[in-house]
C-alpha cells in the first residue's frame, strides 16, 4: 500500500487543524452559537495549528494547542482500520485534546478542585461532542485504505497474481 493511502485520515486531520487554526475565529464570528461553550471556559473546536496566539491569549494555549492538535494527528495516525474504528480513534484524540486544553484553562484560571474538575469534566465532553461532529472526515478518509485491502487476497497477491505486498 502506498504512504498516501495509509496516512490519508492523519493529513486530514492535521488539515482540519490547520483550518481551525487559522479560520476558527472567522467560524465562530460567522455562527455566533459555536461561541457559547467558550464562553463559559470550555475549548472551542478543534485544536488549532497556527503560528501566532489568537488575540491577547497567552502564549501557553497557543502551545497547548498545537501540541493538542498534534496529539490528534498522532492518534488518528496511529489506527490502521476503516471507516468506523478511524472515527472513533478521532473522537477519543479531541477528547484526550479538550482534556488537555481543559486542564491548561484550569491552572491559568487558578481554579479550585471543584472549578477544576469543572474544567476537565466540560472539555471532554466538548470535545467529545466536536470529535462526533468532525470525525466521519478523517473515517472518510479511511476507505480507500480499506478498499485496497480487500482487494488483496488473503494470501497476500491480488485477482491477477502479482504480489502487491512487497
Amino acid at each position: 500500500m502506498s504512504f498516501g493511502r495509509n496516512s490519508l485520515p492523519a493529513i486530514v486531520t492535521a488539515l482540519l487543524a490547520l483550518f481551525f487554526g487559522l479560520f476558527g475565529t472567522w467560524l465562530v464570528t460567522r455562527v455566533g452559537y459555536l461561541a457559547v461553550p467558550s464562553a463559559v471556559g470550555l475549548p472551542y473546536g478543534l485544536p488549532g495549528l497556527r503560528v501566532t496566539p489568537v488575540g491577547e491569549t497567552p502564549w501557553l494555549f497557543l502551545l497547548t494547542d498545537v501540541g493538542a492538535a498534534l496529539v490528534l494527528v498522532a492518534v488518528v495516525a496511529s489506527t490502521r482500520r476503516g471507516f468506523w474504528a478511524t472515527w472513533g480513534v478521532f473522537v477519543l484524540g479531541v477528547a484526550l485534546a479538550g482534556l488537555l486544553r481543559a486542564a491548561v484553562s484550569a491552572i491559568s484560571a487558578e481554579a479550585g478542585l471543584g472549578a477544576y474538575a469543572g474544567y476537565l469534566g466540560g472539555g471532554l465532553v466538548a470535545g467529545l461532542l466536536w470529535g462526533i461532529a468532525l470525525g466521519w472526515i478523517a473515517g472518510l478518509a479511511a476507505l480507500p485504505r480499506r478498499r485496497a485491502e480487500r482487494a488483496l487476497q488473503p494470501d497476500g497477491h491480488s485477482p491477477a497474481g502479482i504480489n502487491s505486498m512487497g
